[in-house]
């Protein structure tokens, strides 16, 4: 998904969409959008080389507020994810992916959303934010976390939240299952004593990644966690993952027992937004794209 006006390489992609204090304008180049008041803090300055002036950007907390202006429900809580995670869209990159440091995190987003009290897109912020986890290492692994813990109303599963991609210490006394002292599992739930790998299939094959894989979960079942794999191809099949589901619900000591009698209905909704590709151009100034199916 693109999001204008930049692409990688610095250029500008047309139209470029600008937001503005007073007065329309709309032509092939350019698209005007008028805005009022803005809080602080929306708005970050870009130094450009050659550039007297510095160019500002939309902020990473505005952008999610005008990008949900747009987008249904769970692309604007993908969002999110994209926001407070660790990778963004890079296709000069293996897999169409680079890692790097989270633009923000729930709680700057919820804050910038208490100071944007009646911009356009703030109401179904607030309505998504909730649902957005921090630590997401992919869009798949947002995909997957938002299918697994969604209200059943949303067409997800119910199933708390983990923690995403934290660091796990290993004890010394456990270090015979493995040479290093700290894990990231995927999603975690601590206090149940649950681990979800995620096996990507893109850079989870050949003999050296499957033995690391293996190892990892040999040291997280000495640390007593149980431990479930999930891949891709099971959260793009609705009965595997719904298999998938239940099996999880049932480790962490609960079940799926949605109360909408239109719940198969629901999951498609939710499963035909987040894993159907879909590009539209959004109107924003903030320099990045949202890949939903792209990346691993």
């Amino acid at each position: 998904m693109r999001v204008n006006p930049f692409v990688l390489d610095g250029t500008l992609t047309l139209p470029v969409h600008v937001l503005a204090l007073e007065g329309r304008q709309k032509s092939a180049a350019l698209s005007a959008h008028r805005t009022g008041p803005l809080p602080e803090g929306s708005l970050r300055a870009l130094a450009l080389p050659g550039c007297d002036e510095p160019l500002f950007v939309t902020s990473p907390e505005l952008t999610f507020v005008h990008m949900a202006s747009l987008l249904g429900f769970a692309l604007t809580v993908h969002l999110g994810y994209e926001l407070c995670g660790t990778y963004a869209p890079d296709e000069s990159q293996p897999f169409g992916l680079r890692s790097r440091k989270p633009l923000s995190a729930p709680e700057k987003l919820g804050s910038y959303l208490d100071r944007a009290t009646g911009m356009r897109g703030a109401k179904k912020a607030r309505v998504a934010l909730p649902h957005v986890i921090r630590g997401s290492a992919s869009p798949r692994e947002s995909t997957l976390a938002e299918l697994v813990t969604l209200p059943y109303l949303r067409g997800g599963s119910s199933i708390e939240h983990p923690v995403m991609n934290e660091v796990l210490p290993i004890p010394a006394r456990n270090r015979w299952a493995t040479d290093r002292s700290s894990l990231r599992c995927d999603l975690l739930w601590p206090e149940k004593r649950v681990a979800v790998e995620y096996d990507s299939t893109l850079c989870h094959t050949g003999a050296e990644r499957i033995a690391e894989d293996a190892s990892r979960k040999n040291a997280l079942e000495a640390l007593g966690f149980i431990v479930v794999t999930a891949t891709w191809k099971q959260v793009e099949n609705y009965r595997e993952y719904n298999r998938f589901a239940k099996a999880l619900a049932k480790h962490l000591g609960g079940r799926i027992r949605p109360a909408c009698s239109d719940f198969p209905a629901r999951q498609f909704a939710l499963r035909r937004e987040l894993l159907e590709p879909i590009r539209p151009s959004f109107p924003s100034a903030q320099a990045s794209r949202m890949p939903i199916r792209g990346g691993f």
